[in-house]
């Protein structure tokens, strides 16, 4: 079997500069805990189930969050949508967003949604770079009424589900979870 090689050459051949090709930028990377999620379209799928996306606008920038909060079973209390909480959710809950002209480590884009009637945190996220966004704490359930627990150290779903460390390539689609 004899295959040659062909080669085109396209303009100037004798160059000895190297020609640098501009990628599109890639998804976003999420920091789940200790987790790292590659190259996502910020969806996060909980148990199966579509439950946050976190995105960027670039000027000024803020980090911005869709969200459905649900009770211990299961129930639908609250939805977010790009920070602005639905009528029925502002009472329970409250969102604080900071943006900024650009990601600085002493003042990065966030957003803070705590629950009202218990003064917890229900979800914190901060843009650390252009395209990494670091979810620092978590306390939510999902559609089935299970406690997502975020900390530096681990992301867990219930008592049966935890991660620790691990790194995903999510290839432009959403970070799966449990």
């Amino acid at each position: 079997m004899n295959n040659s090689l062909q080669v085109k050459t396209i303009g100037i051949t004798d160059s000895p500069e190297l020609v640098d090709i501009e990628k599109p930028e890639q998804g976003l990377e999420l920091h789940v805990g200790s987790n790292v999620f590659r190259n996502t379209n910020g969806v996060v799928k909980l148990q199966g189930k579509e439950q946050l996306v976190v995105e960027t606008q670039p000027q000024p920038l803020v980090l911005l969050l869709t969200m459905d909060l649900y009770d211990g079973q299961g129930t639908r209390v609250g939805h977010i949508r790009r920070n602005a909480l639905s009528a029925h959710s502002a009472v329970r809950f409250s969102v604080d967003v900071r943006a900024n002209s650009e990601a600085t480590q002493d003042d990065t884009p966030s957003v803070t949604i705590a629950d009202r009637t218990t003064g917890h945190t229900v979800f914190e996220a901060c843009l650390m770079q252009k395209r990494k966004i670091r979810i620092t704490v978590a306390n939510f359930y999902t559609h089935k009424g299970e406690l997502v627990t975020v900390s530096p150290h681990y992301c867990r779903i219930g008592t049966s589900f935890t991660l620790f460390g691990d790194v995903a390539e999510s290839r432009g689609n959403a970070a799966t979870i449990g």
